[in-house]
């Protein structure tokens, strides 16, 4: 009984987590939209001060939705209610897509973004959204915790019908007693009072459990004071699903 009403809790507490992440973000979207106008003069000109009020406005509301976001995944996939929708696409053009998103990014601290496709990789049958997430977290990630002129490089390359993705960087590492900790959800990697470093610590416990749901695992390697390597290897084919034979169900014969 214990039990059940312990699943019973967990799993209206991430019911109650995605409808509430889902009505914070209508709101949320109006004030970045707003943001975006007055950023952009349609409504007049803006004094110089005024401009950094609203940039700071527009910045602060993408980066509270980016984290409304991934609550809003984690609690979905607790409760079951996430799917997934596959689909065939060229990986290069999903990795320039991400890479487009992300040298904004690594412009502004001045490192080196480097990005090796080997010829083999082609298509995969996956979640396109959910594939460039998974990219998007851990570039972002690289980025966050690397200091400025340091070097972060993506491989991509296909070893037994799996592609097989590697995000390496010169970052900050991690101590041996906080690897354990690593997908674990709200862990941060910087856990001081004052923390450097923002976001919610659900991007590797999400990026973990949407590679899951595609077969696929991620694993790492880190050295304090040195650096990070992240490894995903995802199937290139969407799992085929079996459906079990329909039971039959026959009349009695009548005497």
């Amino acid at each position: 009984q214990a039990i059940l009403a312990l699943e019973r809790a967990n799993k209206m507490k991430s019911e109650f987590l995605a409808n509430m992440s889902h009505e914070l973000r209508t709101p949320l979207n109006a004030i970045i939209g707003f943001a975006e106008v007055l950023r952009d003069k349609i409504a007049g000109d803006l004094n110089e001060e005024q401009t950094d009020f609203v940039n700071d406005i527009h910045s602060s509301g993408c980066h509270l939705l980016q984290m409304i976001n991934d609550i809003l995944d984690l609690s979905k996939i607790e409760a079951g209610k996430m799917e997934l929708q596959y689909g065939v696409f060229q990986v290069p053009e999903a990795l320039e897509e991400v890479y487009t998103i992300i040298k904004g990014l690594a412009n502004k601290k001045h490192l080196e973004l480097k990005t090796v496709i080997l010829t083999d990789v082609k298509n995969i049958e996956a979640d396109r959204v959910k594939f460039k997430q998974v990219l998007y977290n851990l570039l972002s990630n690289a980025i966050k915790f690397t200091p400025e002129n340091g070097k972060i490089v993506l491989e991509a390359g296909v070893m037994e019908d799996m592609l097989q993705v590697s995000v390496s960087d010169t970052g900050i590492g991690m101590k041996s007693e906080d690897q354990q900790k690593v997908f674990k959800e709200f862990w941060q990697a910087d856990s001081s009072f004052a923390r450097k470093y923002e976001g919610t610590g659900l991007g590797l416990a999400l990026t973990k459990r949407i590679l899951e749901m595609h077969g696929g695992k991620i694993w790492f390697e880190s050295e304090y004071g040195k650096g990070t390597v992240f490894y995903f290897a995802l199937p290139l084919k969407a799992p085929v699903k079996t459906t079990e034979p329909k039971e039959i169900k026959t009349k009695p014969r009548q005497a």
